[in-house]
């Protein structure tokens, strides 16, 4: 099994550098083009939102890490952070009587419209204790 890690700087652009290191060791342990992909998008969305939520009103210093553990079989990835917990338990369910369309028509969720992201919801993350805290994600093959 190959491991790969790597610090992230908490600024939204340290993204696309990390999206292209991500590829790069998906590439170099012979990863399907489909998969790279999908490991990037994950984990492109997985550090956005711990930039973009995770540390609001705390002092630095804020550190972001991800950790690739690339087998035949398998890949495990790892976002760590220093950043506030996310627990998707403690929201309000959603109100299931309101349209998912937009007022514009337009459908809110990315896998319906990819190339229009002005209406996107962002992912849920997995975040679930203090911190340090681990997130994994795993895509078998």
């Amino acid at each position: 099994m190959a491991s790969h890690e790597i610090s992230v700087e908490p600024d939204i652009s340290a993204v696309a550098p990390l999206v292209e290191w991500i590829e790069g060791r998906c590439r170099e342990n012979g990863l399907a083009d489909d998969i790279t992909f999908k490991m990037a998008l994950i984990l492109e969305e997985a550090v956005t939102n711990v930039i973009n939520h995770a540390f609001a009103d705390l002092p630095p210093p804020h550190m972001i890490r991800v950790r690739l553990d690339i087998a035949i079989e398998r890949i495990v990835a790892e976002v760590v952070d220093n950043g506030h917990p996310f627990d998707p338990l403690a929201r309000p369910d959603p109100e299931l009587s309101r349209s998912i369309e937009t007022p514009t028509g337009r459908p809110r969720h990315p896998i319906d419209a990819p190339h229009d992201r002005s209406d996107r919801v962002p992912a849920q993350q997995w975040r679930q204790s203090p911190r340090p805290r681990k997130g994994p994600a795993l895509i078998s093959s």
